[in-house]
């Protein structure tokens, strides 16, 4: 687990989530990304200090998410390695339930399902089912990544021969699984809830939502080809691509999209309906995503 700035209760609940997991025999690594941040420090050195389990590390600078997890996969010492984010929250038979499916079905990478929650902690929506059949998986990532990140449960050698992630910008783990599946690896997904995803006010609303996009527009499409993506091609087909307008209106659209989810498990309709019709409106791209979502959720 990489940490960055994330809030004292979301990181005490995430902490707290794994080391309150019903499979204990495991090494907790985490890894401050922020080495200026001195409120982290103190608390993760006092769970340090209780469990002897967390191995904490802090890097000198700012390096990022990939090679922060780069750097945890060679610290890792197990025959497994589990991911999680310093703001989400696992359930307490995570590891237990991952660990027994991925054994049971010799599978080399999996996911799981994961619940949308809000930064209260309030639930948003509930993923109903997750792709399970390695066949399927590798058609259906021709549409969008299946395999949520925060829940993946794999073999450390997987990582190894892969080198960790690449450094392909909003785009490091879908780029992993797919490159994962070409390279003849097993992977599936668990279907049952294994963690709690936050979403908060600066995901829904981040300004690179449409930069990620591209670079998912890119990489699926070298993918059905039966490639691996060049980073400088797929930097180059964005840069390209990326136009302000454009990416203000992919914003705006997934902010709509969001309010929708919400309005929906609330059963306010008239809501939902306007939101829907404004969204139809505001971008083409959003739609292309969504169509791609539908594609993925049928396929399921």
């Amino acid at each position: 687990m990489s940490t960055y700035k994330e809030s004292e209760l979301q990181l005490r609940q995430s902490i707290e989530s794994i080391l309150n997991q019903t499979y204990e025999d495991f090494e907790y690594i985490i890894i401050l990304d922020c080495p200026d941040n001195q409120l982290h420090k103190t608390i993760i050195e006092s769970y340090k200090e209780k469990d002897p389990r967390v191995r904490f590390y802090i890097n000198e600078m700012n390096i990022g998410l990939a090679n922060s997890l780069n750097k945890g996969i060679q610290l890792a010492n197990g025959e497994f390695i589990a991911r999680m984010d310093a703001d989400d929250i696992s359930l307490p038979d995570r590891f237990k339930n991952q660990l027994k499916y991925i054994q049971d079905k010799n599978y080399d990478l999996i996911g799981g399902i994961t619940q949308m929650i809000d930064e209260n902690g309030d639930l948003i929506y509930s993923i109903q089912k997750v792709p399970t059949n390695y066949d399927k998986i590798k058609k259906i990532l021709k549409y969008g990544q299946c395999i949520a990140h925060p829940t993946w449960f794999g073999k450390k050698v997987v990582f190894e021969t892969l080198n960790g992630y690449r450094e392909i910008p909003l785009c490091e783990d879908y780029d992993f699984t797919l490159r994962a599946v070409l390279s003849g690896y097993r992977i599936s997904n668990l279907n049952k809830i294994v963690l709690q995803y936050r979403m908060t006010n600066h995901s829904i609303s981040r300004q690179n939502l449409f930069e990620q996009y591209l670079y998912m527009t890119y990489i699926t499409k070298q993918y059905k080809q039966g490639k691996i993506s060049d980073i400088e091609k797929a930097k180059k087909y964005v840069e390209d691509k990326n136009d302000l307008k454009q990416s203000k209106k992919y914003l705006q659209a997934n902010i709509l999209f969001n309010s929708m989810l919400r309005e929906i498990s609330q059963k306010k309709l008239l809501s939902f309906v306007k939101h829907g019709f404004q969204l139809v409106f505001t971008s083409r791209y959003y739609l292309d995503k969504i169509f791609r979502f539908v594609l993925l959720s049928l396929n399921s």
